[in-house]
Order: C-alpha cells, then sequence, then structure tokens
C-alpha cells in the first residue's frame, strides 16, 4: 500500500461525524432516487455514474499482480508512469498470492464531492455519463478534503507531492474505447461495471 494514500485513522473526531454523516447520506439517496428531502426542501440528487471498475467475480482473484492495470492508467492520463500519477491500485498479499484491485467506485452520493469547498470547478460530475472526475488545473491539491472526505480505506484518490496534484479514476471518461485498465488487463480481470 502506498505511503501516498493518506491514512483514514488520523482523522478528528468532528471530521468523522462529517463523513459518517455523509455516508448515512448517500445510503438514504439510494441507487435509484430522484430527489433527496432535507428538512422540508428538495433537493435534486446527483446524476448517476455509468458504473465503476472492478474485478471480475470468479471466486478466486485472476488477477497476478503484473501492475499493468496501474502503468496503463499513468501513462494514458498522464503520459508518465509512477505510483503517484496512477488511478488505480493493486494492493497484494504475498503471503497469499491475493491481489485486490482498488479504484474509485463512482458513489452516487459521493461525499469527495460534496465536500470539495469547488464542487463543479475542481471536483466535477461529468453531465453526459455522470462520471465523477477531477480537474486538476482548478484543484487546491492542498486542500485534501476529498481525499479525506472518502469512506472508503484506504481512499480511492490518490495525490501526487512532486507535482502537487490529486488523481480520482474518471473512467477514463473521454477514451473511445472506454477504460485502459479494463481494455490492457492481460489477465482479463477488470470490468466495468454498473
Amino acid at each position: 500500500m502506498d505511503n501516498n494514500i493518506h491514512n483514514s485513522k488520523n482523522r478528528t473526531r468532528r471530521e468523522f461525524i462529517r463523513d459518517a454523516g455523509l455516508v448515512a447520506g448517500g445510503l438514504a439517496v439510494g441507487a435509484g432516487s430522484a430527489t433527496f428531502i432535507s428538512a422540508g426542501s428538495k433537493v435534486n440528487a446527483l446524476p448517476r455514474s455509468s458504473g465503476h471498475i472492478s474485478q471480475v467475480d470468479s471466486g478466486e482473484s485472476a488477477c497476478t499482480g503484473c501492475g499493468t492495470c496501474e502503468l496503463v492508467c499513468a501513462a494514458y492520463h498522464e503520459s508518465a508512469a509512477g505510483c503517484n500519477l496512477r488511478r488505480i491500485w493493486v494492493e497484494k498479499n504475498e503471503a497469499t498470492l491475493n491481489y485486490r484491485v482498488l479504484t474509485c467506485l463512482q458513489c452516487d452520493y459521493p461525499a469527495c464531492y460534496l465536500a470539495c469547498p469547488l464542487k463543479g470547478k475542481a471536483l466535477c460530475i461529468d453531465p453526459n455519463c455522470g462520471t465523477r472526475y477531477i480537474a486538476p488545473q482548478n484543484c487546491d491539491p492542498g486542500c485534501d478534503d476529498c481525499i479525506k472526505a472518502c469512506p472508503l480505506d484506504p481512499p480511492r484518490i490518490n495525490y501526487d507531492p512532486h507535482y502537487q496534484k490529486v488523481y480520482m479514476c474518471d473512467l477514463c471518461k473521454d477514451r473511445s474505447g472506454g477504460p485502459a485498465c479494463v481494455e490492457f488487463c492481460p489477465a482479463a480481470c477488470l470490468e466495468l461495471r454498473e
């Protein structure tokens, strides 16, 4: 596991309560809800994402831990390679030879989006496909509210201290062939799941 992924154990009590409230609110909205009712006023629900990257369900993981998905991800988005540039991680357990792919789940009610002080400018939702993504040119990487708000452990937003940028899976939303990691996985163990 990367040291660059923020550790959620360093959260303050106030941040924990805020994040728990965001998660509970997300559960209340549900996958198919059209509106969220709060204090008697209607707020439009966020558009649903087209899916997320996941390992193919086959009992045992077909993932070999090769890291091709990480390399392809960084190469496609940043034209470079490195653990700080990827938006997908392979968590490796060398003792059991089990590998787990970690990436953004494109939550229906994303705590990262709601926590972002520049929501709609830095952390965005594509109006066509609903993909949650980061517009790095508008992001203040020192803020890291999105990383702290992510309810997943470890958070699925990566931080590159060298370039001072944050990265999150955007499902290769502008790529005609779909997610590059799915296409180039040599074990064919990744899929775009709705």
